[in-house]
């Protein structure tokens, strides 16, 4: 069995093939139900997929509907304005910095992370009042930085290590702050019966999946207590947590 064979939600060392897709193979943990590559991917070959590589119309002048992203950001960030207002708040995975925006512009000191250098490029330019990272996720912990409010919308499916992952985020999360993530949930109703064909599903570029369980039980496995959790019509998680 390989080490990714361990699950990284549970630690139970039980798993069997769930899917097979463009040449990969999903596991489903026999424990907890926590889906994943094995083997993963390393991380130097999905940063690989990343790193400057956004393509889509991205460069220091230009970001695909960027108007549009920012007015949703700027709706997202007034439901969590009380949790980061006159506070530090950061965004993993900024992409082109309109989350980061938005919570600066309701008053945060806001501080973005990416590791697409030309998406960064872009929000560094298009937001110079904010702060940008054109770094790993790892990396950024080396700052010694740490946040009350942490938004990572759609980057856990992307996480070689999701262990690691939780360790930093535990790690850069002051007691007591909040954390709001999203994520693809596998274990939604609108989810098709045959998996394989949920456009979701896409590996090597999601790695691993999570339903109402296991995202709670990571949380809690690493110091987090769940404050709520948001319905969602379409197959997704949106969890609010709290560093204990």
């Amino acid at each position: 069995m390989s080490q990714a064979s361990v699950c990284r939600v549970c630690g139970a060392a039980e798993s069997a093939l769930f899917a097979h897709k463009d040449g990969y193979d999903f596991a489903r943990c026999g424990q907890c139900g926590f889906v994943y590559l094995d083997p993963m991917p390393s991380p130097t070959d999905l940063a690989a997929l990343y790193d400057g590589g956004s393509g889509g119309g991205i460069s220091i002048d230009a970001y695909p509907k960027a108007d549009s992203r920012l007015r949703r950001a700027r709706i997202r960030a007034l439901r969590f304005v009380h949790h980061f207002r006159g506070r530090d708040a950061l965004d993993i995975g900024c992409g082109g910095g309109f989350m980061t925006e938005a919570m600066g512009g309701f008053g945060a000191r806001a501080v973005g992370v990416d590791i697409d250098r030309q998406a960064i490029a872009y929000a560094s330019r298009r937001f110079p009042r904010r702060r940008f990272f054109d770094q790993n996720f790892d990396d950024f912990a080396a700052n010694d930085l740490t946040f009350d409010f942490v938004h990572a919308s759609e980057v856990m499916e992307h996480v070689p290590d999701i262990g690691q992952f939780m360790t930093v985020l535990a790690r850069i999360t002051r007691p007591g702050g909040r954390v709001f993530i999203t994520t693809p949930d596998i274990g939604h109703r609108r989810v098709p019966s045959d998996v394989t064909a949920w456009d979701m599903l896409s590996p090597p570029t999601h790695v691993q999946f999570f339903d109402r369980t296991t995202i709670a039980m990571l949380f809690e496995r690493h110091g987090f207590r769940l404050r709520r959790r948001f319905f969602k019509l379409k197959p997704g998680l949106q969890v609010l947590a709290e560093r204990v």
